[in-house]
């Protein structure tokens, strides 16, 4: 199995491809910057990429994995920017859109527990999202347009929504 994971420089991605390497996994660590990663296992390769410049050929150039898991995600932690909705949002989606219609099978999205607004008391998957801030807004509309874009294209979704760390 290959797996390609954005976001690998960021606190989360250095957990998930350690967890990784533990596994019979291929790893493809996807960064934006070399300069700010270096490969730590010996199964990892590591791929520099620009998600605003995602071409038809990017599922290949990341080695055209089994599972994406998509970690990246800037402006943090400047959750009330409007760079979330203005920048971020329309790069990720083209991203992932992309990815997707080149064939990519299966899709692993951390989002966020601002998708719920500020709630207090338990919180579960049933829950109507309330973002209150843009970067909730933003992570809440990427999940809603990568769920429509399942009615035409076939692959898994697994939105992971990730609570204070």
């Amino acid at each position: 199995m290959k797996v390609a994971v954005t976001g690998v420089s960021g606190f989360i991605g250095k957990y998930v491809v350690a967890e990784l390497a533990k596994h019979p996994i291929e790893i493809v660590s996807v960064t934006r910057l070399l300069s700010t990663y270096q490969p730590k296992f010996k199964k990892e390769k590591v791929v520099r990429l620009d998600f605003q410049k995602s071409t038809p050929d990017t599922l290949k150039m990341i080695g055209d994995p089994d599972v994406l898991i998509h970690l990246a995600w800037g402006g943090l932690p400047n959750y009330a920017s409007s760079h979330h909705i203005e920048k971020e949002l329309p790069m990720h989606q083209f991203f992932l859109q992309n990815l997707i219609k080149s064939g990519l099978k299966a899709l692993v999205v951390a989002g966020t527990c601002f998708e719920y607004g500020m709630q207090y008391g338990p919180l579960n998957e049933s829950l109507t999202p309330q973002p209150n801030n843009s970067y909730g807004i933003a992570k809440n509309s990427l999940r809603e347009q990568l769920e429509l874009s399942k009615e035409s294209l076939e692959y898994a979704l697994t939105w992971a929504r990730l609570f204070y760390l």
